[in-house]
C-alpha cells in the first residue's frame, strides 16, 4: 500500500488489464471485452471531478494533450491527481460510492446472474453509452459494469457504478447469464462457470 489509495486501486486493476471476459446469455448472444489501462479513469468516475484543472483538461474533446494515458502518468507520480486532490474536489461525493466499490474482485466477480441487453440509456436521461449492463445486487443497491462498443465496433468497459436503486434495471429488457469465463493476461482460462 502507497499511502495513496488512488494509486493503490490503479495498482490493483493492472493485475486485471489484459484479462478477457465472455459472457455467454441465455438468448444466444455472446459479449467478451478487455480490460485496458486506458479505460480506468473512466471506470473509476475521474471524469465527473470537472473542478479539478487537469480533469475539466482530459474531458475537453479538443484538448489532445490530457489523453487517460497522460491521467494515469500523473496518478503513478502522485502529481496533480492522488488521493487528497480527488477527495478536496466538490463533485467527489457524486463518485464516492463507486471509487470505494472499485477492486480487483468487484470487478472479476462472477456473481452476476442477469444483464441489461440493449440498455435504454433514454428512458432514464442517461448519456451511457452501454449495449449491455452486467449487475449484482447486493442487498442494498447493485453494482453495474457497463459494457459499450467503439466506432470500430469492438467492446470496451465503459463504466463501473454503485446504485442504490434499480434505476438502471428496471423497465429494460433483461436476460440471465448461462456462462462466464474470464482468461488472463496469457489467454490462459482462469475461471469458467456455468449459471
Amino acid at each position: 500500500m502507497t499511502g495513496n489509495t488512488l494509486l493503490d486501486k490503479y495498482n490493483e486493476y493492472m493485475t486485471v488489464v489484459g484479462y478477457t471476459i465472455l459472457y455467454k446469455f441465455e438468448n444466444g448472444v455472446e459479449v467478451s471485452y478487455i480490460y485496458r489501462k486506458r479505460n480506468f479513469p473512466h471506470l473509476i468516475g475521474l471524469q465527473k471531478l470537472i473542478d479539478i484543472p487537469i480533469i475539466n483538461d482530459f474531458n475537453n474533446p479538443s484538448n489532445k494533450k490530457i489523453s487517460a494515458g497522460f491521467l494515469i502518468s500523473r496518478i503513478k507520480k502522485g502529481r496533480f491527481l492522488n488521493e487528497t486532490i480527488i477527495k478536496s474536489s466538490m463533485y467527489f461525493d457524486d463518485i464516492k460510492e463507486r471509487y470505494e466499490k472499485f477492486s480487483r474482485d468487484n470487478l472479476l466477480t462472477v456473481s452476476y446472474t442477469d444483464a441489461v441487453i440493449d440498455f435504454n440509456a433514454s428512458q432514464i436521461g442517461s448519456v451511457l453509452q452501454s449495449r449491455y449492463i452486467l449487475f449484482e445486487n447486493k442487498g442494498v443497491g447493485y453494482d453495474h459494469l457497463g459494457i459499450a462498443y467503439d466506432k470500430q465496433g469492438s467492446t470496451y468497459v465503459e463504466t463501473f457504478f454503485y446504485n442504490p436503486t434499480d434505476l438502471y434495471i428496471r423497465n429494460q429488457k433483461i436476460v440471465k447469464i448461462k456462462r462466464v469465463q474470464i482468461f488472463d493476461k496469457t489467454g490462459d482460462l482462469y475461471f469458467e462457470d456455468d449459471f
